[in-house]
């Protein structure tokens, strides 16, 4: 049932001649079937045929220490084995999560589909191929209903997504370990996968033992109920697509061609999700739509405020720099207390114009610095303070317009300084300077002999 299984999902994912299988093994089970028997597929005239080109790619997440290591050990000696290229990439998960405020499972998952996307760019891979089984789609159907993700949560993993392939997706858990061990398979266990600290594997030995003693059938009825949401989403994308090209205005939507739909709050939020903007910011920006020109509503991206009859979009930040930092809008209230922080302005959100943007400061920029009521240089500002040469050329600034309104790590412009008056405040935090997912220089990213 396996090999069948297999090799059905194949003939549909791949029908053409392709430019280099990547193939992600972490060592698992799973992995080391699909490689095996992508393998063996290879070998054949239409494998060969459609696929001339393969190789691994191993990340080694940093989380369970030697034997995260000899996990990637087992990999690239079982890759120089079959005489195929093995890529390997070490990051320090736990870092990567705790600087984004994410999960471990999603630091994992952002950090691991980030490499294959970089790889297969580089290297010239057109798909890659991920082991996901019919127990996984599952779970993530499972886990998705409980996030409350809506009907896209619900259609779990897709077979084909993009370059992504997962030619095991019909396939129970149970049958691949019965192949595995029929045909001698070797593998390594992951130890963190017996324990129930995360929300999948408390999904996987919790709970689905006892839905599958009510219905011992519920692995595929899980598949085939994650296919059936998959063509129900298919339906609301071409509806909302349809409503986008009829509520579109020059700027970003039309009030009143929003407030005539029969869905609208399904609609804006479809609309404005793309942008950054969660179902609750999509509730308040529904509620104020009639009636409170010149409100303002920020995601993580972009800024969405009401001006008259249209819902303005604009980008929140443009940055072509290394410098991080995020935007948190909030209403003044009376007990706010402005920062001390030098790593954090605060604001009026009322005076900014966007997209703000972040460049290094040249020569002849001026401000004004907070408690003064004149412009002063940029670089007299900075040899006031005493700031060495050597790091003065690391200074930048975050400007609206043609404005400077922070000096990035040092002082504001006292033009944009929350007043009594100020209604609405951005506070602007710069964040720590960094690698996103550093990787140990010691481990080759190729290795292959």
């Amino acid at each position: 049932m396996v090999e069948r299984a297999f090799y059905a999902a194949v003939k549909r994912l791949m029908t053409d001649p392709i430019d280099g299988l990547l193939m992600a093994v972490s060592g698992g089970v799973d992995s080391m079937v699909m490689a095996h028997l992508l393998l063996r597929w290879i070998e054949t005239p239409e494998g060969s045929r459609i696929c001339s080109r393969t190789a691994i790619a191993h990340m080694n997440f940093s989380l369970r220490g030697e034997e995260s290591d000899k996990d990637s050990g087992f990999v690239e000696s079982w890759a120089k084995k079959n005489h195929i290229p093995f890529f390997r990439k070490t990051v320090l998960t736990k870092e990567y999560a705790c600087k984004k405020g994410i999960s471990l499972e999603m630091a994992a998952r952002e950090l691991r589909y980030q490499w294959f996307e970089e790889l297969s760019n580089k290297e010239g891979f057109s798909h890659t191929a991920i082991a996901h089984n019919a127990n996984d789609r599952a779970e993530t159907l499972l886990l998705n209903l409980i996030r409350g993700t809506g009907v896209r949560g619900l259609c779990s993993m897709r077979e084909k997504n993009g370059n992504v392939i997962r030619p095991l997706l019909d396939v129970p858990r149970s049958l691949i370990e019965e192949y595995a061990r029929g045909h001698n398979i070797p593998y390594r266990t992951d130890s963190t996968n017996l324990q129930t600290d995360f929300a999948r594997n408390k999904i996987r030995h919790l709970v689905m033992p006892v839905l599958e003693e009510i219905s011992p059938n519920i692995v595929p009825r899980f598949g085939k109920n994650a296919e059936n949401f998959l063509q129900a989403q298919q339906v609301l994308d071409a509806y909302v697509t349809e409503k986008r090209e009829f509520c579109q205005s020059e700027r970003g939507f039309s009030i009143p061609a929003l407030l005539n739909q029969e869905h609208m709050d399904f609609l804006l939020h479809e609309f404005l999700a793309p942008y950054g903007f969660n179902p609750a910011q999509t509730e308040a920006i529904s509620a104020a739509m009639e009636g409170q020109s010149g409100k303002r509503f920020v995601s993580g991206s972009h800024i969405v405020w009401i001006d008259r009859d249209e819902l303005v979009i604009r980008d929140l930040l443009e940055n072509a720099v290394s410098v991080d930092v995020t935007v948190q809008q909030i209403d003044r209230t009376p007990g706010f207390v402005i920062p001390e922080d030098a790593k954090t302005a605060a604001l009026d959100g009322d005076k900014l114009g966007y997209p703000l943007k972040i460049r290094k400061w040249k020569p002849g920029d001026k401000f004004m610095p907070l408690g003064m009521n004149c412009l002063k240089k940029i670089s007299d500002f900075l040899t006031d303070l005493k700031i060495p040469l050597y790091q003065k050329q690391h200074v930048h600034l975050l400007c609206s317009g043609q404005d400077i309104v922070w000096v990035i790590g040092y002082r504001i412009d006292n033009r944009y300084r929350v007043t009594p008056d100020t209604t609405t405040i951005m506070l602007v935090h710069q964040k720590a300077n960094g690698p996103e997912s550093p990787v140990r220089q010691e481990d080759p990213e190729f290795d292959f002999e």
